[in-house]
């Protein structure tokens, strides 16, 4: 269900005042009017109804009629916040397994399309990182401005998807800094699997057998346009990164990420029914 993700909690009377962004979303993209009502997420991750009561030329102003539920967690110390956060989403729901996607940045404006269908399928978190052949350099400055514009993605994709699942961008990185992401994980969760899409059939593992067991936490980790080079294939190999080929077919990078996302959660989703025994 569609619900905008605001960035304050409404006034000691139950109002807030909504322009910019949000105030186009509601107006212009949902077409609401005076009277209408929304669903609202609060920062604390209490979802309310919302009743239109004011609407300006760039404004609106709503009143609370009470909250619906609770479904996410605020983030605490000592490790990333995505894993956190996802950590404590699924002690409310034990049965989700969590999809982290591992993103060498690509060409042009490929990752704003990939982060875009990654929230949209409920990933836990992207990491974006700068592999050997990556075409993208980015500095400092230019990172946290890329930083910022995937936040606005993901805040779209998930008002418009309805997506309960708070997914949420790290810092871009390099291989070291993702091996050192993926040793976190696994200091947060014991049943965690690292999946490394490569362009050429480095072993025989199929995406079934390493999915097997109880899996809490899917790392998958996609190349740029050049693929990984044999050093940095050789590199996640050491640390425990199962090396998968899917299909015969030369993926884009932008068709592999949503590719594997999908191919893992319909397993996960459908792990009660598999029958590995008549494989």
């Amino acid at each position: 269900m569609r619900r905008l993700l605001l960035a304050e909690p409404p006034d000691h009377t139950g109002s807030i005042v909504l322009g910019g962004r949000d105030f186009r979303y509601l107006v212009r993209v949902l077409r609401l009017d005076r009277g209408d009502q929304f669903r609202g997420l609060l920062p604390d991750g209490t979802e309310s109804l919302f009743k239109i009561v004011e609407i300006g030329k760039t404004s609106l102003t709503a009143r609370t009629l009470g909250s619906v539920h609770s479904d996410e967690s605020t983030a605490s110390k000592g490790i990333p916040a995505s894993i956190v956060a996802d950590r404590e989403r699924r002690e409310q729901v034990p049965s989700v397994s969590s999809i982290i996607l591992c993103q060498a940045l690509p060409k042009g404006q490929k990752m704003d399309l990939i982060v875009r269908q990654a929230t949209e399928a409920g990933v836990a978190a992207i990491v974006p990182f700068v592999s050997r052949y990556s075409v993208p350099k980015v500095d400092k400055t230019q990172g946290l401005q890329k930083i910022e514009r995937w936040n606005r993605i993901i805040k779209e994709a998930r008002q418009q998807s309805g997506s309960d699942v708070a997914t949420r961008i790290e810092p871009i990185t390099d291989v070291a800094g993702l091996i050192s992401y993926w040793e976190q994980v696994c200091q947060t969760y014991s049943e965690s699997r690292a999946l490394l899409l490569h362009q050429d059939p480095l072993a025989k593992g199929t995406l079934h057998g390493y999915l097997e067991g109880n899996a809490e936490t899917v790392l998958i980790v996609v190349g740029p346009e050049g693929g990984f080079s044999q050093e940095e294939a050789a590199e996640f190999m050491a640390h425990n990164f199962k090396p998968l080929l899917l299909g015969a077919n030369v993926l884009r990078t932008e068709t592999a990420a949503i590719y594997a996302i999908a191919a893992v959660q319909v397993l996960l989703l459908e792990k009660a029914s598999w029958n590995l025994s008549n494989r």
